[in-house]
């Protein structure tokens, strides 16, 4: 039965924000040592301080879980409680993992710091860690009483269990004795020596501690009653015969005496080698001046990381926060895309302003060689969250005078673009386009315009998988890199009437510009989990626009200035983009989807812009373009080039 004040501290803990208080690995597991030690000795059944243990292990894993208590009896008359934090998953399989919280039986003083008071605190933080990350298999901690009165609370829990539940149930984790142990060790259950298959979470482990350069260890095997790379004695024993991985993480030192693990060291000022249920030894301050300030710190630190790391993994949470990187990356993908055939068709507009404003005699073959450089900010006329963007191009292009109606030409550009993704990733992008482009005007008001386009584009991509605890440590902080190719070619129309006022014509414009893209096969070259791959991506999009524009032409000693601008409501009536992904994780060989966000069908477009002829044949040119009143924000990018006419 909760006591009032047991429940004030859990709604208490449940309303603060995640991130109520900064902290580093190790930090909130020793948060919970020190009162487990010193406010809470002797935790043992029937004990206030087995209570007020209870009570502060529930505030403490109640960090965006459910948290409840279980309680159980054995014996007739003898009882107590596990305190159970939850977690759901996006999947009805789930992970369990525990350590016991409570100490030696009638021994009211015994602090149990090592046996388990440091288990205790490395479950907490790891709970604490992934607190409000996105899982995919569930995650079941538990604080078990009884445990040195034979298992009973983990021997309780398993009883509980329904047959849905055992069937759900991927593995457990097992902490118990982390400080004492001259070094850190790993274990399967003795289940895995019948099936090896059940050591994969050692295995897992292992390869986590190599990869964060920590010292781990597993069971030698020195003695045959304890076979190499397993290990025994504590709650994981009570999850054996549901055929799933145990894993026991524990310090001592298997190379001493009986060669058993119940030697914890050969340090001299630990007599007998243990700390276990001794009152006199198992505290604070004796571990301290034996080891050192440095090592229960470390050990919390150490276990933290590996094991947050381990939990994220088996709780697939990094694969999910992988494939939303990697929609993101995909979805940055299309946008470059769409800014590169964006790049021809304002190079085509300014080159079909031009003419428009020229009198050329029919049969005359004029071009231009240029290069410009754009760039979209993340900020300013930006909304929140829209990436950094740059692209540089150069361009050539000519066109011919079939008639006095009609001009026709031809534009080859090659253009480098780069956008800025989460945490130092990026998307860049080599295009090489071709078009073809005609302009059908006889000097009167009415003009119509079209275009042929084709392109390709190299991506290199270099993408981050980051995950942090809120208010606390980086969890993961990955970098995949990657390539792939993609295609697109359309075909444009666009057409107006311009009304004269002086050196000012405005008038109304309406266009339809069809693209097809294909973004082909990507896979990404580094050998982690978190590496992910799709396979061909086709879509298309078709924009029909209607607005209004103004150009014109005003001379200024010598030199021209030819200001534009144009807004425009568009209407998407193809695809736009692709607003999900199927992207396969190496881990698994399964597809999860990304996505990408619903495509916004209705936005508008503006743009301003100037061209100044400094010689007949030296122009610059500064242009601003913007979307607007569009479901993702605003998105602006501003242009600089210079041209020389030939």
């Amino acid at each position: 039965m909760f006591k009032p004040l047991a429940i004030a501290v859990t709604l208490g803990s449940s309303l603060l924000p995640l991130g109520a208080s900064a902290y580093e690995y190790g930090e909130y597991a020793g948060q919970t040592l020190d009162r487990l030690i010193n406010d809470y000795p002797g935790r043992y059944r029937g004990t206030t301080n087995f209570a007020g243990a209870a009570d502060w292990m529930q505030s403490q894993l109640g960090f965006g879980y459910q948290t409840s208590r279980q309680d159980f009896t054995w014996a007739g008359t003898r009882s107590s409680q596990n305190v159970i934090a939850s977690a759901a998953g996006s999947n009805s399989t789930y992970v369990v993992l525990g350590a016991h919280f409570d100490t030696y039986y009638g021994r009211p003083t015994l602090q149990g710091l090592d046996d388990n008071a440091s288990g205790a605190a490395v479950l907490t933080e790891i709970t604490r860690n992934l607190g409000g990350v996105a899982l995919e298999n569930g995650l079941e901690v538990v604080a078990f009483g009884a445990e040195e009165e034979g298992l009973r609370g983990s021997r309780a829990y398993v009883a509980s269990l329904s047959d849905s539940q055992r069937a759900n149930l991927l593995g457990m984790i097992n902490l118990d004795s982390l400080i004492t142990g001259d070094k850190m060790y790993a274990h399967a259950g003795s289940n895995a020596v019948a099936n090896p298959a059940l050591g994969a979470y050692r295995d897992q482990l292992l390869r986590i501690a190599s990869e964060l350069k920590i010292d781990l260890f597993t069971n030698p095997g020195l003695n045959s009653d304890y076979p190499a790379g397993t290990g025994c004695c504590s709650d994981g024993e009570s999850f054996n015969s549901l055929n799933v991985p145990v894993l026991f993480i524990e310090a001592t030192n298997w190379e001493l005496g009986d060669l058993d693990g119940y030697e914890q060291t050969d340090n001299p000022a630990i007599p007998g080698g243990s700390t276990w249920h001794d009152p006199a030894e198992d505290n604070e301050t004796v571990l301290t001046n034996a080891f050192g300030e440095e090592r229960i710190e470390q050990r919390l630190r150490d276990f933290s990381r590996l094991l947050t790391r381990l939990v994220l993994e088996l709780t697939n949470a990094d694969l999910l926060a992988s494939t939303a990187s990697g929609g993101a990356m995909a979805r940055q993908m299309e946008d470059q895309l769409q800014r590169q055939h964006q790049a021809m068709t304002r190079l085509h507009d300014r080159r079909w302003l031009s003419v428009l404003g020229s009198e050329r005699a029919v049969g005359s073959f004029d071009g231009e060689v240029g290069v410009e450089g754009e760039v979209s900010p993340d900020s300013g006329f930006d909304a929140p969250g829209n990436p950094e963007s740059k692209r540089l191009g150069v361009h050539v292009l000519g066109d011919y005078r079939l008639s006095q109606a009609v001009t026709v030409g031809a534009s080859l550009s090659f253009e480098r673009s780069r956008d800025s993704l989460d945490h130092g990733g990026r998307v860049e992008g080599d295009a090489w386009q071709v078009g073809a482009f005609a302009l059908l005007n006889d000097g009167g008001p009415q003009w119509l315009a079209g275009e042929l386009s084709a392109g390709h584009t190299r991506f290199d991509t270099k993408r981050s998988v980051f995950i942090q605890a809120n208010g606390g440590p980086v969890l993961l902080d990955q970098r995949l890199s990657g390539d792939t190719s993609a295609l697109f070619w359309g075909a444009r129309l666009d057409g107006g009437y311009d009304f004269t006022f002086g050196g000012l014509k405005t008038g109304p414009v309406a266009g339809l510009d069809y693209v097809h893209y294909r973004i082909d096969d990507f896979n990404e070259d580094e050998a982690l989990r978190t590496a992910l791959g799709f396979e061909k991506q086709d879509y298309d999009t078709l924009e029909a626009s209607l607005g209004w524009r103004l150009h014109g032409s005003l001379g200024l000693g010598g030199m021209a200035l030819k200001p534009y601008a144009s807004v425009r409501w568009v209407r998407e009536l193809a695809d736009g983009r692709l607003d999900e992904i199927d992207l396969t994780s190496r881990a698994d060989g399964l597809v999860r989807v990304a996505n990408l966000s619903d495509v916004d069908k209705n936005f508008g477009r503006a743009q301003l812009g100037a061209q100044l002829m400094v010689t007949e044949q030296l122009g610059v040119f500064a242009e601003a373009n913007t979307r607007f009143a569009h479901d993702e924000g605003n998105q602006a990018g501003y242009s600089l080039g210079v041209q020389w006419l030939f």
